[in-house]
This record gives C-alpha cells, sequence and structure tokens, in this order.
C-alpha cells in the first residue's frame, strides 16, 4: 500500500505540471498573399493582351482572305448600256449613210429635223432623203453615247462612297479594280467617240462628193441629149 502511494505522487505531479492543451490558429503571411494576388492579376493581364493579338492578328488575316466580287460593287454600272452604247460595227454603214431606218433617239431627231420627204423617186430625192436620214441617225449615236456618259457620271460617286466604308484590303482592292475597269470603259467610249466624229466628217464629204458626181451626170446626159436631138435634126 505505502509503494503504490509513492508511486502515484510523482504521476501526479507530472500531471499538475503538464501544459494545458490548445487549438492552433494559422498564421497569415500577408506580403506573400499580397504578391501572390500581383502576380495572379499581372496574368491575367497578359492572357488578356493576348487574346487581343490573336484577335487584331485574325481581322488582318481576314482582310486579306475576304472574298470580294468585283462585279457586286455598284451593280448598276454593269450594264451594257452603259458599257458600250454604240451599235455594233457592221450597222454603223447603214446609219451613217443614211440607208437604215432611224429609231430611238435617231427618230426623235429625225422628226425635228424633218420638213418635207420628195417622192418622185429621182436620184436627188433619193439622196436628199437618205442624207436627212443619215444627220438623223449620226445625232441618235452621239445623243446615246452622251446618256451613257452621264449616267456613269451619277454612279461613280458611290465608288468613292464604297471606298470609305471599306472594311478590308481586299474590298479596297476590288474598289479600285472597278473603278480602273470604269475607266478603261471611259476611255474606249472618247475613242468611239471621236471614230464617230470622223464618220460624220466623212459623211459629209461624201454627201458633198454625190452632189458634184449627180451634177456631173446631170449634165453629161443633157450633153448627150442636146447631141442625140442634134443628131436627130441633122438626119430629117
Amino acid at each position: 500500500m505505502r509503494k503504490f502511494l509513492f508511486a502515484s505522487i510523482p504521476l501526479a505531479a507530472g500531471l499538475a505540471l503538464a501544459p494545458c492543451a490548445k487549438a492552433q490558429v494559422p498564421v497569415i503571411d500577408s506580403s506573400n498573399l499580397a504578391q501572390n494576388i500581383v502576380t495572379a492579376a499581372q496574368e491575367v493581364l497578359a492572357v488578356e493582351q493576348l487574346k487581343a493579338q490573336l484577335t487584331q492578328l485574325e481581322n488582318t488575316y481576314s482582310m486579306f482572305t475576304s472574298q470580294t466580287n468585283v462585279l457586286n460593287i455598284e451593280p448598276g454600272l454593269e450594264n451594257q448600256a452603259i458599257e458600250n452604247p454604240m451599235p455594233a460595227a457592221n450597222a454603223l454603214a447603214g446609219l451613217v449613210a443614211g440607208t437604215s431606218t432611224s429609231s430611238g433617239a435617231a427618230s426623235t431627231y429625225y422628226n425635228q429635223n424633218h420638213i418635207y420627204s420628195p417622192t418622185d423617186g429621182s436620184p436627188e430625192s433619193i439622196q436628199t432623203n437618205e442624207n436627212a436620214q443619215s444627220i438623223a441617225n449620226i445625232e441618235g449615236v452621239a445623243s446615246t453615247n452622251l446618256s451613257a456618259i452621264q449616267q456613269r457620271l451619277q454612279d461613280l460617286p458611290d465608288l468613292e462612297a464604297d471606298i470609305q466604308s471599306a472594311t478590308s484590303i481586299n474590298q479596297v482592292t476590288a474598289i479600285n479594280g472597278r473603278i480602273a475597269a470604269e475607266s478603261q470603259f471611259v476611255q474606249a467610249q472618247q475613242a468611239q467617240a471621236g471614230n464617230l466624229q470622223v464618220l460624220a466628217m466623212e459623211q459629209q464629204a461624201s454627201q458633198g462628193q454625190q452632189q458634184k458626181e449627180q451634177y456631173d451626170e446631170d449634165m453629161t446626159n443633157a450633153a448627150n441629149d442636146m447631141t442625140n436631138a442634134a443628131a436627130a435634126n441633122g438626119s430629117q
């Protein structure tokens, strides 16, 4: 009994001297946490910048790869009556000579200019009628060309607006191509107008030549008639 008592004393003393157990509180390193937040924010910003760069690069490639149909740019200009208003070359001879009946604008000019058509069928009358028809035909062709030029002038400013609203290099290139094509059409019409002027001048000269030839023919016929008449009188 005495041994047990002495043995329990150190145990009790040890329990009495042992410190009381307490809950552990986590320790936060505020400086390290702030650095981590800054680093994360920088990484987010870097990702956003990368996305912006990729978007810009995508838009740049789209500017080069987007397809633009030149014919869809100002389709009002894609009109045969504007691009080539001149009649076919094989029809010009009859129109300029006055042997082809007028139509369209030429008919309007013929009705304005016309006063009287001789109907006796003589060479002089036929020439007079053809000359009147020729003048009206040339005026009609010139008027049709002028209308085409005026229509093109009305539509060309729209090409300037297309350039201002273009969103890609391909669109700008296509619009410039369309402008170059329109320039070619204008130059072609200038050449046609020059050729028509030459034809008109030559037709005027031809009419003068026809009148001279007709006069010479009439004088020759009159001389022959007089010779034949004299010969007939002499034989009587």
